[in-house]
C-alpha cells in the first residue's frame, strides 16, 4: 500500500510524464513548447489571487526571453484530484505564433477554497526563479476547471 506521499510523488510523477507527452505533441506540429518544472507550487490570496510557482533559473530565462513577443490567447486546464490534493497541466497558448508554455501546479483543497472563494475575475500563475527578483505571469480568464467541486465543497 502506497504511503500518502508516495501517492503524492506518483500522481506528480503522472503530471510531468503528461506534460512531456502534451509537449511533444505540440513540437510534431511545429509549435515551440516551454515545459516548466516547479520546485515549489504555492497558492497566493494576495491580489492578484493565483499561484507563485518557482522554476529553475535556465527555464526561467528561457521563458523570460520567450514571452516577450508572446501573446497569449488561450489557456487549457487539464486536472486530476487523487487523496485531497489537485494535480493540473496548464498549457498557455499563443496561437499565432505556435508557442506554448506548460505548467504544471498541484495544491490542496484548502488552497482550493481560499482561491475559489477569493477570485471573481481568474486567477494567475506568477513564474519566477527562485531569487524572486523578477516574474512572468499567466492569466487564467476562467479558473473554474481549477477547483472541482470536491475540493472547493464547505463540507469537505
Amino acid at each position: 500500500m502506497d504511503t500518502a506521499d508516495e501517492a503524492v510523488t506518483d500522481n506528480w510523477t503522472a503530471v510531468i510524464d503528461d506534460m512531456e507527452a502534451t509537449a511533444n505533441e505540440y513540437r510534431a506540429a511545429g509549435w515551440t513548447v516551454i515545459e516548466l518544472h516547479p520546485g515549489d507550487v504555492t497558492g497566493s490570496t494576495d491580489e492578484p489571487a493565483g499561484f507563485d510557482v518557482v522554476v529553475p533559473d535556465n527555464e526561467f530565462a528561457q521563458l523570460e526571453s520567450a514571452v516577450e513577443d508572446a501573446a497569449f490567447d488561450d489557456t487549457e486546464l487539464f486536472g486530476a484530484t487523487h487523496g485531497g490534493t489537485r494535480f493540473v497541466l496548464s498549457v498557455t497558448f499563443d496561437s499565432e505564433n505556435e508557442f506554448a508554455v506548460c505548467c504544471p501546479l498541484y495544491f490542496d483543497g484548502s488552497v482550493a477554497r481560499s482561491l475559489a472563494q477569493t477570485t471573481t475575475d481568474g486567477l494567475v500563475t506568477r513564474i519566477r526563479p527562485l531569487t524572486n527578483d523578477r516574474a512572468v505571469t499567466i492569466e487564467y480568464h476562467d479558473p473554474d476547471p481549477l477547483f472541482p467541486e470536491e475540493l472547493t465543497d464547505q463540507s469537505a
